[in-house]
């Protein structure tokens, strides 16, 4: 690669934070549904601060990963594609970074509302930037229609990211998961 031409693949610190939050958003979708589903109060608690505190750590990574996108930006296409699928793939990428941002927010206002343990594994603590208001449901509902049909469009999202690049891998064999991503 000569000092002109740009990187065909992203740096090694966007690659580590995409693999990262990818591993972690289906732990945090499993531990969201358990925590609902689970009817033994003391083990529905653990499992919905084990989702609290992940999503902290996922909002986090993603607060990263956003900033170095907008620091480094991303390396041009590798490929030619027809007109209508870039506008179609900024807008995935977006809407991803758009509730993945999201979801935590409304998350801690729930966990807030809730009056959880405001601490990461007990060592990081994590301050509480508001005190609802004791006979008002309505911050919190509203933050948890968020925070659910979020997760719900996350999953959509993700589902239409993950079909794209696998239809690049092994429709188009343009060895974009490889040339890019890892």
């Amino acid at each position: 690669m000569t000092a002109c031409e740009a990187p065909q693949r992203f740096a090694l610190p966007a690659r580590v934070l995409h693999w990262t939050i990818a591993a972690a958003i289906p732990i945090q979708i499993y531990l969201g549904w358990a925590a609902e589903w689970e009817t033994e109060r003391t083990e529905s608690f653990r499992l919905i601060r084990g989702h609290y505190q992940l999503g902290i750590v996922i909002f986090g990574l993603v607060l990263l990963r956003v900033l170095w996108r907008v620091g480094y930006g991303a390396p041009p296409s590798l490929h030619a594609r027809p007109r209508w699928q870039s506008p179609g793939t900024a807008m995935v990428h977006g809407l991803l970074y758009v509730l993945l941002v999201t979801m935590p927010v409304s998350g801690y206002v729930i966990w807030v509302w809730m009056d959880g343990p405001m601490d990461i594994l007990g060592v990081i603590h994590i301050p509480k930037l508001f005190t609802p208001p004791v006979d008002d449901e309505t911050g919190r509902a509203l933050a948890w229609y968020i925070h659910h049909y979020s997760s719900w469009a996350v999953i959509a999202l993700v589902a239409l990211h993950v079909i794209a690049a696998l239809w690049h891998q092994f429709v188009r064999r343009d060895n974009l998961i490889a040339a890019r991503m890892l």
